[in-house]
């Protein structure tokens, strides 16, 4: 009897081996699949994908279908060419370290420096919280607006407001669970005021906060569009509102949109010269100059 449960026992492990051996298999034709599409920025074809792989076409088929059901892979147009897709870039940025940020972004940051002698920064979406990532100070500035990884509340940040604005209905509503705190005077709490706040800064492509967060201080920012990612990260400057009543907000808003451009560049799909190591994307060639 003893020598009969050992022998079921040992079919059993045998069978689940097995399982895992083809679940394994599973996995590996997936990642062809998605290794394959980073390779292709500019999409492929269900066929390319096929001769590419080496994976039957029918097997391909289902593997496509079951990506695009999670996210993790796109179509494109009518013409169904097959990208990588937001949900998995999304996943990708999350691993990018502030470290990472900060180098892609110093030049454009660097930049807005030059221009308004004010703090640039780079603010990213971290789970349902708004964080400075990357910044740079003038030189000789006694005061910084912003320190790294400091919370950027979705009622009373321009950066965060620039990111929330393109965010899904369930991520704005996440993020409001919690009591929006009165800063200031001029800070919304309500939810109908955050929400039509956020409509306005979609509508407009920037936002604008007024002593909203900080007494005296005025921050603008500029979402910046990941491609299929979508907005994940803003580029912003912050700074005490009498001096920056030197420059018109249109000119303000006109560099920022070119800050967001350049650095949106490097977070393409295929087309940012970057290589991903140990978990963040490092600089390959230079591209933001």
């Amino acid at each position: 009897m003893g020598l009969l449960k050992l022998f079921v026992l040992s079919q059993g492990m045998e069978v689940q081996f097995k399982s895992m051996e083809r679940n394994t298999g599973i996995l590996e034709r997936y990642s062809n699949v998605l290794e394959t599409l980073a390779d292709a920025p500019n999409g492929l074809s269900l066929s390319e994908i096929v001769n590419r792989t080496r994976i039957p076409q029918g097997t391909v088929h289902r593997l496509i279908k079951a990506l695009l059901q999670v996210g993790y892979a796109a179509q494109r147009d009518s013409r169904k060419i097959y990208v990588l897709g937001p949900r998995l870039l999304r996943l990708l940025h999350a691993g990018v370290s502030p470290l990472a940020v900060s180098s892609l972004s110093r030049v454009p940051l660097e930049t807005l420096v030059e221009s308004f002698k004010e703090t640039a920064f780079v603010a990213k979406l971290i789970g349902i919280r708004v964080e400075s990532v990357a910044m740079i100070v003038p030189a000789g500035e006694a005061q910084s607006y912003v320190q790294p990884g400091r919370h950027m509340p979705i009622n009373a940040a321009a950066s965060a407001k620039a990111i929330f604005a393109y965010q899904e209905d369930s991520v704005v509503d996440a993020a409001l669970m919690e009591t929006p705190v009165k800063y200031q005077e001029r800070t919304y709490i309500r939810k109908e005021e955050i929400i039509a706040d956020l409509e306005t800064v979609r509508r407009n492509g920037y936002a604008v906060c007024a002593e909203e967060l900080d007494p005296g201080v005025k921050s603008f920012a500029c979402p910046i569009h990941s491609g299929e990612a979508g907005v994940i990260y803003s580029v912003g400057i912050v700074g005490l509102s009498r001096r920056l009543q030197s420059y018109s907000d249109n000119n303000i808003i006109t560099e920022l949109r070119t800050a967001a451009a350049k650095i949106s560049t490097v977070f393409l799909s295929g087309q940012h010269g970057l290589t991903i190591v140990d978990g963040s994307l490092i600089e390959t060639k230079k591209i933001l100059r």
